[in-house]
């Protein structure tokens, strides 16, 4: 899609209307998305990341990737061919080889930036969802771990013993199930899709394509 299109998620225009990108950490291409914005848009422009249910079948214990997307059709010597030179052309780390490695859960991460959205700074945030974006896609670390989100909340100077318990005991699971709901009656059905007020694009669109629908 490279035209602007309507979306359900209104809100009245401001003169800094920010952008939000409906996301999720399992998709390569919300990985790619995600620098793509970043390059589009202005130094001082809000933008906000709302989780998706990319996977929501996702096993607790993972499965693995390759055979999870040969049993949904896809050819992944094909996706790889045209997702890396993509990756490159934005400076990203990519594995070239899918093999051995695991889809993991993303329910806990997103919890995680849940509550770093109410428990850090702004850059924290937007430093805790690169640090997820990198951790899935290029280390393969499985982020439904507890140890692991920890470590990755510490590292981008979050209190990530304090997150730990907050998604142990479960206080934003029911957060994060009312942000997928918002994402489904906004009638967002893949990811990345980007909002800015009534407008918004589907898929790692090019920058160009980010910057029109900035502009308005």
């Amino acid at each position: 899609m490279h035209a602007p299109r309507k979306c359900a998620i209104a809100e009245p225009m401001s003169e800094r209307e920010p952008v939000v990108m409906f996301s999720d950490y399992a998709c390569p291409w919300c990985y790619l998305g995600r620098a793509r914005l970043l390059r589009a848009i202005e130094p001082d422009r809000p933008s906000l990341i709302r989780p998706f249910p990319l996977s929501p079948d996702t096993p607790p214990e993972g499965r693995d990737i390759v055979e999870h997307l040969r049993a949904k059709g896809i050819d992944v010597t094909q996706a790889l061919a045209r997702l890396i030179p993509l990756m490159q052309e934005e400076g990203l780390e990519y594995p070239t080889d899918l093999a051995g490695r695991r889809q993991y859960s993303t329910r806990r991460a997103q919890e995680l930036a849940l509550w770093a959205q109410d428990h850090g700074t702004h850059a924290q945030l937007e430093a805790l969802h690169d640090r997820l974006f990198r951790a899935y896609q290029v280390e393969n670390l499985d982020v439904y771990s507890l140890d692991v989100l920890e470590r990755l909340a510490t590292e981008v100077g979050l209190d990530g013993g304090a997150g730990r318990v907050a998604i142990e005991r479960g206080d934003y699971a029911s957060a994060r199930e009312q942000a997928w709901r918002v994402a489904m009656q906004a009638g967002i059905t893949g990811v990345p899709t980007y909002v800015v007020g009534q407008q918004g694009v589907m898929g790692a669109q090019p920058v160009e394509v980010l910057r029109r629908l900035l502009a308005g």
